[in-house]
C-alpha cells in the first residue's frame, strides 16, 4: 500500500512511519510544497541474500583460484600472480 505524508509529518513520527514500511510492507512518499521528493521502500535483499549470491559467483571463479595458498595474499606471490592474470 501507498502512502502520501509531508515531510513535516514524516519528521515528527519517523519511527511510527519506519514500523509501517518494515513491518506492514507500506511505501511512503514523502511530499514537500505538495511535490514528491522521494519514495520509502523496504529493503528486499539483505546481507543473507547478498551472501548467498557473493557465494554463488565465488563458485563460478573457483577454476581461476586453483593454486591459492595462505602466503597468496602476502608480497611477492600476489604480484607474480597478478602479473600473469594480465589486464581484464
Amino acid at each position: 500500500m501507498i502512502r502520501s505524508v509531508p515531510i513535516t509529518n514524516l519528521r515528527k513520527n519517523i519511527f511510527d512511519y519506519a514500523r509501517l514500511v518494515s513491518e506492514e510492507g507500506y511505501e511512503i512518499e514523502v511530499e514537500k510544497n505538495g511535490k514528491k521528493i522521494f519514495k520509502l521502500t523496504k529493503i528486499e535483499r539483505g546481507p543473507k541474500e547478498a551472501a548467498k549470491r557473493a557465494l554463488k559467483i565465488a563458485r563460478k571463479l573457483g577454476g581461476i583460484w586453483k593454486n591459492v595458498d595462505s602466503e597468496f595474499f602476502r608480497g611477492k606471490k600476489e604480484k607474480i600472480y597478478m602479473k600473469k592474470l594480465g589486464s581484464w
